[in-house]
């Protein structure tokens, strides 16, 4: 079975490196995943190791029952990149297979612990984190595993938010109702929709004089249409940006479409792959009786963005 762990390209240490696993799918970083991430650190400062962040490609469900696997919340970058913001020094996937799927518990922690990788010093996972086949793996077979290892084990608390626990399909679910805020809750910090920049019809150049960067979405749940605040990184600067979901109603169109309009910015983004952090719900697309009134709409949202922006920048 090759390729078993597959480290992230950033594994610059003497290898193997001591570490202090931290596992889990890891979707969208959420406060609870952060937790974990913490959890390992303080284990790996009292072992005076690093902390390795191991996640899983594709996400089990893409595999396993890939009619119903959901959209993921971040792309495979954007969860490495979250993960080291979170503290991790490290960053690998379990290239999950068919043959990793149909792994018995113990010959998956086997599997883990043989890594040419990595020396485990101990793992830290959520407390009900499932593994091996059928998910037939629980804490208990990871604890008796870990200790007769000699490593540190911690099964870490979940944490729950509006009396619900913070999960990746909690966060997905407030995210497709259109509840922002309460996905910010759990995240800690706004939902995103990242894609990469394709031509679209000039329309809004042309005749609304407010460009837009049209995005062909790749990963992020897809609020509910309208136009929403948000804001867009390029390099080190944050762009206020006004975002429109759905099909443009006033020129006719039924091509769903996420358009973009950054607010200051004044460059050529075709081809570059953004993250859009979804800050507010503005208002419902509707059909406007001309492109005029479309226009002074479109300007009374962007002096309502602006004005969200400076407030976030105090």
């Amino acid at each position: 079975m090759e390729n078993f762990i597959v480290p992230a390209g950033n594994l610059k240490l003497p290898l193997p490196a001591r570490v202090i696993v931290a596992c889990g799918v890891f979707d969208g970083v959420h406060y609870g995943h952060r937790r974990i991430i913490e959890c390992a650190k303080a284990r790996a400062q009292e072992k005076d190791c690093r902390v390795l962040a191991l996640s899983f490609s594709p996400h089990p469900r893409q595999l396993l029952s890939p009619v119903d696997a959901p959209a993921l919340l971040v792309s495979k970058e954007r969860r490495i990149s979250l993960l080291q913001d979170a503290g991790a020094d490290l960053c690998a996937f379990i290239n999950f297979t068919e043959q990793v799927a149909a792994l018995e518990p113990l010959d998956f922690l086997r599997r883990l612990a043989e890594n040419p990788f990595f020396e485990i010093s101990g793992i830290c996972v959520g407390k009900n984190w499932r593994f091996g086949r059928l998910g037939s793996g629980r804490r208990e077979i990871l604890a008796d595993f870990c200790s007769k290892k000699n490593w540190s084990f911690d099964a870490v608390a979940e944490l729950e938010k509006f009396g619900i626990i913070i999960s990746s399909s909690a966060i997905r679910q407030a995210v497709a109702a259109g509840d922002l805020v309460r996905a910010k809750e759990m995240l800690g910090r706004p939902a995103e929709l990242e894609g990469v920049v394709v031509h679209g019809f000039a329309i809004a150049k042309n005749e609304l004089s407010a460009p837009t960067a049209n995005l062909e979405v790749s990963a992020g749940v897809m609020p509910p249409d309208g136009v929403y605040s948000g804001t867009v990184k390029i390099g080190q600067t944050a762009y206020p940006a006004a975002l429109n979901i759905g099909i443009a109603p006033t020129y006719g169109n039924d091509l769903h479409r996420v358009e973009i309009h950054l607010i200051g910015f004044d460059g050529d983004l075709y081809g570059k792959k953004l993250v859009v952090a979804l800050n507010r719900f503005l208002r419902k697309e509707r059909c406007f009786a001309s492109p005029q009134e479309l226009k002074a709409q479109i300007f009374a949202d962007i002096a309502e963005i602006r004005k969200d922006f400076q407030l976030q920048n105090q």
